[in-house]
């Protein structure tokens, strides 16, 4: 990989890990609303995808109100919300190295705003996308092209980090290298055909394939 000049990474499961809270909320919240039992294997899917994809993918009908609802069941669990270790000083190192950096997100702009834990580190970031209508989600690359139009970058110059299949999915439609962000609770190369993918186990080893490589 030569030396690129953006990194561009996935939020939920790459800078924050938010896996827990995201999905003990969707617990919660299906038993609450609709007296529906899960477990959290069966909700675990919900990671990386826009909120009303993964309502819609369990058939709620009521997309707006359950959205709302699940949003406050996530606050209810922020105690299990954090960075990874290292994120600080991967980003850090990068932006030393005069790398841009940008956010490439599921999330809506509301959601990243809002978001206590994340805000420690939003000012590393020259560029964020975050998720709206106009734009088609991940795993299609609309959000990654649009963050490479901003850079003025061409995506051979571009990396994005992120941590599921759909982030695999968008970067390769955009053209652009792809790592997989292989730390947290679960090996994450389980979920992907692909076995010679390029990986980190934690943070600070991007710095190996974005500077040194």
């Amino acid at each position: 990989m030569h030396q690129k000049k953006c990194v561009l990474f996935d939020v939920d499961g790459t800078l924050v890990d938010t896996e827990e809270a995201t999905v003990e909320a969707l617990k919660t919240t299906m038993k609450k609303l609709y007296n529906k039992e899960y477990t959290n294997n069966e909700l675990n899917f919900a990671v990386g995808l826009p909120g009303k994809h993964t309502l819609h993918k369990l058939g709620i009908e009521n997309i707006d109100d359950t959205l709302r609802f699940w949003g406050e069941q996530i606050r209810e669990f922020s105690n299990k919300v954090m960075l990874y270790p290292q994120i600080e000083e991967t980003l850090d190192n990068l932006k030393d190295k005069n790398i841009k950096l940008g956010i490439v997100t599921s999330r809506y702009d509301y959601e990243v705003k809002e978001d206590i834990i994340l805000n420690k580190v939003l000012h590393y970031f020259d560029v964020i996308v975050t998720y709206n209508e106009s734009l088609k989600p991940k795993p299609y690359p609309d959000q990654l092209l649009k963050a490479l139009k901003e850079f003025k970058i061409d995506p051979d110059d571009a990396v994005y980090v992120g941590d599921t299949p759909y982030d695999y999915g968008c970067a390769k439609g955009g053209n652009v290298d792809f790592i997989l962000a292989n730390w947290g609770n679960v090996d994450r190369r389980d979920n992907f055909d692909d076995k010679n993918i390029k990986m980190c186990n934690k943070p600070l080893d991007l710095l190996d394939y974005i500077i040194g490589g």
